[in-house]
């Protein structure tokens, strides 16, 4: 899809100054692109590459179909509203690829050794999302996703130049002036506003966003990639004696989990038979032995035997270099807003996959920046609407961060990996209730409820603090931890989230 724009012609976009320029067209940026183009404003994205094109954050939530929803609805945009569940995606758009996905699934791995399941389930977590396949979340297969995005933004009227490399960025008498380099030739812009939509490049090098990852308590590094015939995770249960019947949906048909000491494994499933699979990992990727990200995840499968069954037939699909490897993933700039401009989350900062936070994050930041930008206030009204969204999205930021190193910090104890990951259930259940009676404007995960940031603070402070304690009585240790984590969420705790007697498969956590 290169060079898309209205009537193809790029230049159009150059001769008038532009209400916004998005340096960027994934699906955040194509989103919010759609959005205002549909409402009359003059819109161009630019980015360095074309559609279709490899990408991974794949993983929806419930959180992400209420806003698509929402959007669809606020803005008149039917051709939206298909994507806010499975079965309508399949009905309307059996062309975009996309999976099933009906909740989170964990399961438990020690170095060395076979899989082990049990009646009681102490190695498998199950968490339900959704109630029926039909009306469940999507792994969005981000190469069709994000060009369908685009395409229906170019649609609506706004531009999209790619490939297109930034060159020089200034602000200067009340515009923006951007110039790119495009195979044609080099092409110049001017717009009142600018939105970095890419993934923080744009920010560090044009808009002086800074650097404050060293803020950030996460340190993870992944290795990743698409692959063909990764055999389902419930055949092989079912052939080692596991009670599957207990689970509340098909583990596969979920954000599936494989949680080793020190890290885990994410495996998305995709309706055409390709699966997204990935290991991420607290220590740098350059830590596991072997040269490139094959010879890695060669010898990662060396110690982990029922994962290594899981993949013996796989294949690499793309992207074309095969394996990716990020040493470190985290990542934060110190600005998401300044003078006319502002970021989307996943510029601002990313954390990591291991609560599939990244799609919802970024909806949730397209809905606000849409708000503000089509409000009809002065210009020192959106001056603070800008500064409150910057401050929401710092506090989201250190919720997200502080979840995700509580979980990183108890991988090696299932009990007390199960215990952090509540938590994220905890303020994702809260959000949903929230948005349902309206409250559109609050964080991302409520993280601008005080009393909730201060509980579930305390309660990963205390994860990862006690996280190395040897105990005398660890099964006693483990209680007490389940207890604690369970009186600090209890207020908000409305699904029976760490109740024992669901031996760890959660049927009903959909927000009521």
């Amino acid at each position: 899809m290169p060079m898309l724009d209205t009537d193809h012609d790029p230049v159009t976009f150059t001769r008038k100054p532009l209400d916004v320029l998005i340096a960027g067209s994934g699906c955040g940026g194509s989103l919010l692109a759609w959005i205002l183009a549909s409402q009359g404003m003059r819109v161009a994205m630019i980015d360095p590459q074309p559609h279709p094109r490899f990408a991974i954050g794949e993983s929806s939530t419930p959180v992400a179909d209420m806003i698509l929803a929402d959007l669809a609805a606020r803005y008149r945009l039917p051709k939206l509203a298909p994507l806010a569940q499975y079965g309508t995606w399949c009905q309307v758009y059996p062309q975009l690829r996309r999976g099933r996905k009906r909740g989170f699934s964990y399961f438990f791995h020690a170095p060395g050794k076979a899989f082990q399941p049990s009646p009681s389930h102490t190695t498998e977590l199950l968490v339900a999302a959704s109630s029926d396949d039909f009306h469940c979340d999507t792994h969005w297969y981000r190469a069709d996703v994000d060009a369908f995005l685009a395409e229906a933004a170019v649609e609506a009227g706004a531009g999209c130049i790619a490939p297109a490399t930034p060159r020089q960025c200034r602000y200067a008498r009340d515009r923006w002036q951007v110039v790119v380099e495009t195979p044609a030739g080099d092409l110049a812009f001017r717009s009142r506003f600018l939105v970095d939509a890419s993934a923080g490049r744009f920010g560090t090098r044009f808009l002086q966003a800074g650097d404050r990852t060293d803020l950030l308590l996460s340190r993870s590094g992944a290795v990743y990639t698409h692959l063909r015939n990764v055999r389902p995770w419930r055949a092989l249960l079912e052939n080692w004696g596991a009670h599957c019947q207990d689970h509340p949906f098909d583990c596969d048909a979920a954000a599936l989990h494989h949680v080793f000491p020190g890290g885990w494994m994410w495996q998305l499933r995709f309706d055409h038979g390709v699966t997204s699979l990935g290991v991420a990992c607290e220590s740098s990727p350059a830590a596991l032995p072997g040269a490139g990200g094959c010879e890695k995840i060669r010898s990662f499968l060396a110690q982990y035997p029922s994962i290594a069954a899981q993949c013996e037939q796989a294949q690499l699909v793309d992207p074309p270099g095969g394996w990716v490897i990020v040493e470190r993933l985290q990542r934060r700039a110190a600005r998401a807003t300044g003078t006319a401009w502002a970021a989307l989350p996943s510029a601002f900062a990313f954390i990591d996959p291991l609560h599939s936070t990244g799609i919802a994050h970024t909806l949730s930041g397209v809905e606000r920046l849409a708000r503000i930008l089509l409000s009809t206030g002065t210009d020192s009204t959106q001056v603070e609407q800008l500064e409150q969204y910057e401050r929401q999205l710092v506090s989201e930021v250190a919720l997200v961060d502080e979840l995700v190193s509580a979980a990183y910090a108890n991988t090696g104890n299932f009990s007390r990996f199960i215990a952090a990951t509540m938590l994220y259930f905890t303020a994702a259940i809260q959000y949903e209730c929230r948005r349902k009676q309206g409250l559109q404007e609050q964080a991302f995960l409520c993280a601008d409820d005080p009393e909730l940031f201060h509980r579930l603070r305390a309660a990963c402070c205390y994860l990862r603090e006690t996280a190395s304690r040897s105990d005398a009585n660890q099964r006693e240790s483990i209680e007490n931890g389940w207890d604690r984590v369970r009186q600090w969420i209890e207020p908000y705790n409305t699904v029976g989230l760490l109740d024992r007697d669901m031996r760890n498969m959660y049927r009903h956590t959909v927000a009521r």
